[in-house]
């Protein structure tokens, strides 16, 4: 047996040579690689943010933060007093500033702290200083993206002319915001019909942008803020009062103006089968509850079949001016007998006890605040009933600190109250942010 040798051969040593040749030429070449990665414009790192409830605190939160706005666009007294006259016909006062108009985006906040981002549109007085604030919240004109009142055109889809309404109140010396809700113009998610938290926290941001936008000015008078809407608007004013003192405290609301408004939900649905002119408003109310409280009340239950299989799909697809053609006037081709029977006798069956649950959450009117408070009703209103703002008058009597009135119009209608009402709506907005006494017709 031969002894090993102490030395590798010749081939074994070449090999190991070009071993350590590679290993050495792979490290130079990644070492230079690397340098000149380093040396490249590096994506910067984002933090990973977990939306918490305390995210969007009411004291310090940044709800109202200006996100971006178009260049302001500036009407003559004259031009303002022909825009009023669309809505406002032969009750159009004459106008006392001209108004600067432009669009904001800006922040607002869901309930557990997640961002948000919508859309206003902001009048202001010019040459006015110290003007008080009218936070407007609008009526009904969808929930899809395209229904957002600040895409309104007149011209093309007229939802109620919020242009003519908004330039009255700011020739008349108020600055006027009017916000779109929370889900609108937004890809991410929908609108979340009548639910009051989303639709106050709206207007309360947009007043709060509107405050940014102008800061550093003498053109606000922040201690004089008027809330108010139209129909579901209304709703959207009394909810953001009610939640106010905990997410927006440093406001000071003076007053909140309904016109029409629905301060409840369930009556509203129920006053489908006393004519109420609304058949699109259940399907709205499901599509939007489901949604936002992932909540599944079985719509095989309350609507006809044909309506079913694409409920969330024609919800979307119909802004206000087509909806009433679409759903029709007659509840009995939209809804089931069953659930009409219940829908009578207050949805107490059992099997409607989770929508009943969410429509009486989402109840105007019961805040106990000390705002100065006005529902103006028309008599002929056949859209939100009469009958449910002397319903609603006893809780906001209840619960109310200031004063309350109620006035309802002699031949008004749902969709003439705001017109026929303005004189007597401004005079007691100027007597409140006066000081003056104003009515308190509660019992």
């Amino acid at each position: 047996m031969s002894s090993p040798t102490p030395f590798p051969s010749r081939s074994r040593r070449r090999w190991r040579y070009r071993l350590l040749a590679s290993l050495v030429l792979t490290a130079c070449v990644g070492a230079g690689l690397w340098g000149l990665w380093r040396q490249l414009p590096q994506p910067a790192k984002t933090a990973t943010v977990v939306p918490s409830p305390s995210a969007a605190p009411a004291a310090g939160s940044d709800g109202g933060r200006i996100v971006s706005r178009t260049p302001t666009t500036t009407y003559t007294p004259a031009e303002v007093e022909a825009a009023s006259r669309q809505d406002y016909g032969s009750y159009t006062p004459a106008p006392k500033y001209g108004v600067a108009r432009t669009e904001i985006q800006y922040q607002s906040y869901e309930t557990d702290g997640t961002p948000i981002m919508i859309y206003a549109r902001v009048y202001l007085p010019v040459g006015r200083t110290g003007a008080p604030i009218l936070g407007f919240a609008p009526g009904t004109t969808g929930i899809g993206d395209e229904c957002a009142p600040s895409l309104e055109e007149p011209a093309k889809a007229n939802w109620a002319n919020y242009e003519s309404h908004m330039q009255t109140y700011a020739g008349q010396g108020y600055a006027a915001v009017i916000t779109d809700y929370e889900g609108m113009r937004d890809a991410d998610r929908i609108h979340h019909y009548m639910v009051g938290e989303m639709e106050g926290r709206a207007v309360l941001d947009s007043v709060r942008a509107l405050i940014n936008l102008e800061a550093g000015t003498q053109v606000l008078d922040t201690a004089d803020v008027f809330l108010a809407g139209y129909s579901q608007g209304g709703h959207a004013a009394f909810w953001a009062d009610q939640i106010a003192p905990s997410y927006a405290p440093a406001l000071s609301i003076k007053g909140v103006i309904g016109w029409g408004p629905v301060m409840d939900v369930q009556e509203t649905l129920a006053d489908i089968l006393h004519a109420a002119n609304i058949n699109w408003f259940g399907p709205y109310v499901l599509t939007s509850y489901a949604d936002y409280y992932h909540d599944d009340y079985d719509p095989a239950g309350i609507l006809l079949p044909r309506w079913n299989a694409h409920l969330r799909s024609d919800v979307l697809a119909h802004c206000i001016d087509t909806d009433l053609g679409y759903w029709g006037h007659d509840p009995h081709a939209v809804y089931t007998p069953e659930f009409l029977t219940a829908l009578a006798s207050g949805l107490n069956d059992a099997k409607y006890s989770l929508l009943k649950q969410r429509l009486t959450a989402n109840q105007a009117g019961s805040a106990h605040t000390a705002s100065a408070k006005l529902i103006n009703e028309g008599e002929h209103d056949n859209v939100v009933l009469p009958m449910q703002q002397t319903a609603a008058m006893k809780r906001v009597c209840a619960a109310s600190q200031g004063p309350a009135e109620l006035k309802v119009w002699p031949g008004a209608t749902h969709y003439t109250a705001m017109e026929v009402s303005l004189s007597q709506t401004l005079a007691w907005m100027n007597d409140v942010a006066a000081g003056r006494p104003v009515p308190r017709t509660c019992p």
